[in-house]
């Protein structure tokens, strides 16, 4: 056993190190404070040995057993505040530590639904994008309307349903916009959601009247994004309304056809699809219902009547030359079509997985601005599509584990066994 150094009337003697502070006329006895369990085994045997070494030196040097006394007293005060300090930072790591754990299961949870929610839109909007893109190309290419009466009408109503299922997956992209904004764009600008511009653009390619058209492309090679557009200032309202009055509404030669009002795309949408909100993927009519509903419901005929005419109205006039988008003819609606579904497959299938590239040429393109933050949309879409690597987070996640296991062996010395559920944090 530890001994230690009992001073009465100057004779050191020896006694327990275990025993305790006490005054009495048979002197005064010294132990040093018991606080096991806060330092380490090696830090408890070195303030042991040094307290044994001055308690047994300090009187060798002739010093009297006041000073002793007030020397152990002070080496033990010291011990117990390193004690205490040591004992208060350790806690405050691990509280730190456990809260960063309980995030990082909050964002596993949350890591799992937004997975949920990639599976619902994505693979349905990017597979319809490139049914009716192919659909365009064969219009404008004219490889499969140049046939029969009966098998013209079948390809112009199988076009027409294209159409409604790329327009019923663009309506599910609405239902599901906010959760989809909160992780694919977290921490952009205002305003430049990247989804949200790619389908903006191509609602206003459809809706937008020739005038409006014109403007847009009249900004010159620094125009937006069709998606991004700017409004104009009160000041440039005032100036174009004055000039249309003077001049007079600019009178096109050519309609551009296939034009589908904000209003009407939505109607189509809502029509088309067939599962509830909140599903865990949705669906759209299929093609043979309807192909049936529309030969037997009169009302819902109505929302389609407009987009076979005008269908019917590109098969059968002069085939495409060449034209550009701009001035603005009967193509231009359908070349600015096909071009922003081609940068919606683009953004949406990133590795050419599901199309190759060299199925994803643009007819006639119109250059205008980038989407916004393509490249970091393109990263997160693949990290939470499930590539098979680890995230950030767990990755993270492993580290604190290790730092927490590291500050309790030194603690304890004995390993405490954290499992790393490799499993569950892989992508």
């Amino acid at each position: 056993m530890a001994m230690g150094v009992c001073l009465r009337r100057g004779i050191a003697q020896q006694t327990p190190i275990h025993s305790f502070w006490k005054n009495g006329s048979n002197g005064l006895f010294l132990r040093r404070p018991r606080r096991a369990g806060i330092l380490s085994r090696q830090a408890k045997t070195r303030l042991v040995t040094a307290n044994m070494s001055l308690d047994a030196f300090l009187p060798a040097l002739g010093m009297n057993s006041e000073i002793a006394v007030l020397m152990s007293a002070l080496l033990a005060t010291t011990s117990v505040a390193i004690n205490f300090f040591s004992g208060m930072s350790l806690e405050s790591k691990k509280a730190e530590l456990a809260i960063e754990l309980e995030r990082e299961k909050q964002f596993q949870q949350q890591f799992r639904e937004l997975q949920g929610v990639i599976a619902r839109y994505r693979g349905p909007l990017l597979e319809s994008a490139i049914d009716l893109e192919q659909r365009l190309w064969h219009l404008v290419s004219d490889q499969c309307f140049d046939v029969d009466e009966m098998h013209a009408k079948l390809e112009v109503r199988y076009f027409t349903f294209c159409v409604a299922q790329f327009l019923g997956f663009v309506e599910v992209v609405r239902r599901e916009g906010p959760r989809e904004n909160s992780f694919l764009q977290r921490g952009n600008p205002q305003g430049s959601d990247t989804l949200f511009v790619m389908v903006e653009a191509i609602r206003f390619v459809l809706c937008a009247s020739p005038t409006y058209l014109e403007s847009w492309y009249a900004q010159g090679s620094n125009r937006n994004h069709p998606g991004a557009r700017m409004r104009q200032s009160r000041e440039e309202i005032i100036l174009s309304h004055k000039q249309r009055s003077e001049i007079g509404c600019p009178i096109f030669p050519e309609k551009p056809l296939l034009r589908i009002s904000r209003g009407h795309q939505r109607a189509i949408g809502t029509y088309m699809i067939t599962t509830k909100m909140g599903a865990e993927r949705h669906y759209t009519m299929s093609y043979g219902d309807f192909h049936k509903k529309l030969e037997m419901d009169e009302s819902f005929r109505y929302w389609f009547a407009e987009i076979e005419e005008d269908i019917c109205e590109l098969t059968k006039q002069e085939p495409w030359m060449g034209e550009t988008a701009f001035p603005l003819n009967k193509w231009s609606r359908v070349l600015l079509f096909q071009q922003l579904l081609v940068e919606l497959m683009d953004l949406l299938d990133p590795d050419c997985v599901r199309l190759p590239l060299d199925r994803r040429r643009k007819l006639m393109p119109t250059n205008y601005g980038q989407l916004p933050n393509v490249l970091e949309y393109q990263r997160r879409l693949i990290e939470f599509s499930g590539s098979g690597t680890k995230s950030g987070h767990s990755s993270a996640l492993e580290g604190l584990k290790d730092l927490m296991s590291t500050q309790i062996n030194t603690d304890t010395e004995k390993p405490l066994a954290y499992p790393l559920n490799s499993g569950e944090d892989s992508t």
